[in-house]
Formats: C-alpha cells, sequence, structure tokens
C-alpha cells in the first residue's frame, strides 16, 4: 500500500508543478517584456536629444558645411563692411556641432555701427544666434566685438 501512495503523492506533485507552470509562463514573459522596455527607455534616455527643427527658409542653403562656412563668413564680412566697420577676422571655430555654422568674429567700429550690426546679425535671414560675445571699449571711441556666431544650415 505504500507505493499506492507514494505514485498518488508523486502524480499529485506533479499535477499541482504542472498547474503552477502556466502562470508562472506569463508572468515570465511579462517580466521579459519589462526589461526590454526598460532596456530601451535607459538607451532613448542616453541618446542625444533630437536637433530642433528649423524652417528651411531660416538655415542657410549649402552643399556642404566649407560651403556653408564660406558663405556665412562672405555675408558676414559684406554686412559689417557696408556698415563702415573694420573686420579684424572671420574664421571657423573648432568642431562645430551637426547642422551648424560656428563662426569665429572680430570687429570694431563706433558702438552705435556695432550694436546695430549684431542686431541685425540676429534678426537676419539666415538664422544666426551668438554662441557668446563680448565688447571691449576700442580707441578714440570705438568698441571691439569678439564674439561666436552660430548659424543653421542645410544641405
Amino acid at each position: 500500500m505504500t507505493t499506492r501512495l507514494w505514485a498518488a503523492a508523486v502524480v499529485a506533485g506533479l499535477l499541482m508543478a504542472a498547474a503552477f507552470c502556466i502562470p508562472m509562463a506569463a508572468t515570465l514573459d511579462r517580466l521579459a517584456d519589462a526589461r526590454e522596455t526598460r532596456s530601451r527607455l535607459a538607451v532613448a534616455l542616453h541618446a542625444p536629444p533630437p536637433p530642433a527643427p528649423i524652417a528651411p527658409e531660416l538655415a542657410l542653403a549649402a552643399p556642404d558645411r566649407a560651403t556653408a562656412t564660406r558663405r556665412a563668413a562672405g555675408q558676414l564680412r559684406a554686412a559689417a563692411t557696408a556698415a563702415g566697420l573694420l573686420v579684424e577676422g572671420i574664421a571657423p571655430a573648432a568642431a562645430p556641432p551637426p547642422g551648424l555654422v560656428l563662426l569665429d568674429l572680430r570687429l570694431s567700429g563706433p558702438e552705435k555701427a556695432v550694436l546695430a550690426f549684431a542686431d541685425r546679425a540676429e534678426r537676419g535671414r539666415p538664422l544666426a544666434r551668438f554662441a557668446r560675445w563680448r565688447v571691449e571699449a576700442g580707441e578714440g571711441g570705438s568698441i571691439r566685438l569678439d564674439a561666436q556666431l552660430m548659424m543653421p544650415w542645410r544641405g
């Protein structure tokens, strides 16, 4: 009789184990899905943010960054010269972010003309913003603008 009792106990144990496996399999599937979601969110959290959208007409149109840099420098030089300012230097800045042209700009002239130039640069088209700027007193009542200007470009 003991062998029958043991056999019944083993069969009952196997049936109970099978009954617990079905909900456990569903729980393990949900756990795997949660881990995958957490992994995707962790990657998204550390990814660089997408660039801010800029209307195409506000960006400098050029086939590549070098051409965009030359065009931007030429436009700034022409605008500064037309305003009667002395352009001491316009040069590409090192390591610009993707989609941007960075120019180091140094010019001097009468205070009113320099400030008007800076205002026109930021209000005009293509879109331009000063990443950094510094104004110093120059000789004979003039001022010097030392700045870095950034402009978006599209190919």
